[in-house]
């Protein structure tokens, strides 16, 4: 009975986003391949999904934001901030990452990359579109070709996600924001 509440207590930490599994150390690193200025897109898709695993997305969304200094959570959502922090400058590379060792949060740092590098949509999205259209299997294997074209298709529509309803009945007006963008594309 005792091992069944030991489990219970351990499964809700797990679900806490200011619980931090004893595997998870400073130098932990999000990204196989590093921030390097020019693999943006790639690379804040793989912080993002790495951080979603542990959940930690608030700590970069803003959806957690920092309690007031003071009260009983500060000193662990700092702890765990901290962390974040830490964990997004070891998945930058080495040339980069002392651009951004001043930021006071993990939101702040999330920003500042997102307003470096991940530049304006709008010339990102017509380069995919061209991409795709000019895309030839020409010497390239069936699967490599179909490779090439997944992932920059998959970009693409990183780019410009299909919105979804946030109203529950659709007064928000996103059916015709769907069927616009389908139009579009």
């Amino acid at each position: 009975m005792a091992d069944l509440n030991n489990e219970q207590e351990l499964t809700q930490l797990e679900k806490d986003a200011l619980y931090l599994h004893p595997s998870e150390h400073a130098s932990m690193v999000l990204s196989s391949s590093p921030l390097d200025g020019t693999n943006f897109l790639p690379w804040s898709r793989a912080v993002y999904v790495a951080l979603g695993t542990k959940m930690k997305l608030g700590f970069i969304d803003g959806s957690l934001p920092r309690p007031m200094i003071g009260t009983t959570n500060f000193e662990q959502w700092r702890r765990v901030d901290l962390m974040v922090t830490s964990w997004i400058w070891n998945s930058i590379s080495r040339d980069l990452v002392e651009g951004f060792m001043y930021v006071s949060s993990s939101r702040e740092l999330w920003l500042e990359i997102q307003a470096r590098y991940g530049r304006s949509n709008g010339p990102m999205v017509y380069h995919l579109q061209r991409e795709i259209a000019s895309i030839a299997q020409g010497d390239m294997s069936l699967t490599a070709y179909m490779t090439k074209f997944k992932k920059l298709w998959s970009e693409l529509l990183c780019l410009s996600p299909t919105p979804s309803c946030t109203c529950g009945e659709c007064s928000c007006g996103v059916n015709r924001a769907i069927t616009a963008k389908d139009e579009a594309t």
